[in-house]
């Protein structure tokens, strides 16, 4: 039996079950990129502050991946790692699903705690997989 087998997916390639490494690259591009936006629009306090500006790279987090996942099925790591969020049932992910995901993503517990093949806690929830899109 191979990853992905009991939700249908294929063994490898396109729409395979994403691996670890493509996923944790796509964090950390995330990442990478919401401190880059962040530190443009709000300054380096972002980083080395102790006020409310130290939440922005979250706050650009979040939005970034909600929009980008909501309207391409991925967030900017994703898209470059390429990876993407599918439904399970196959229907489009809509609006919610997206926001609750990275706001689940954004609490980090739900998203570390991982089951049966390879879906966080925030997949399990939503219906949700991480697949290749390559």
């Amino acid at each position: 039996m191979y990853p992905g087998q009991s939700l249908g997916l294929p063994v490898s390639g396109r729409g395979s079950l994403a691996g670890w490494w493509p996923r944790i690259g796509a964090m950390v591009g995330d990442w990478a990129a919401s401190m880059v936006v962040a530190v443009a629009i709000f300054g380096t306090d972002v980083v080395v502050g102790d006020d409310w500006r130290t939440f922005m790279i979250l706050v650009v987090f979040f939005v970034e991946a909600s929009v980008l996942t909501a309207l391409t099925g991925g967030s900017f790591g994703q898209l470059i790692a390429g990876i993407g969020v599918i439904r399970l049932d196959g229907a489009t992910l809509g609006w919610w699903r997206p926001i609750g995901r990275t706001a689940l993503k954004s609490l980090v517990v739900p998203h570390v705690v991982v089951g049966a093949e390879r879906r966080p806690l925030t997949d399990l929830m939503l219906g949700t997989v991480v697949v290749t899109r390559r």
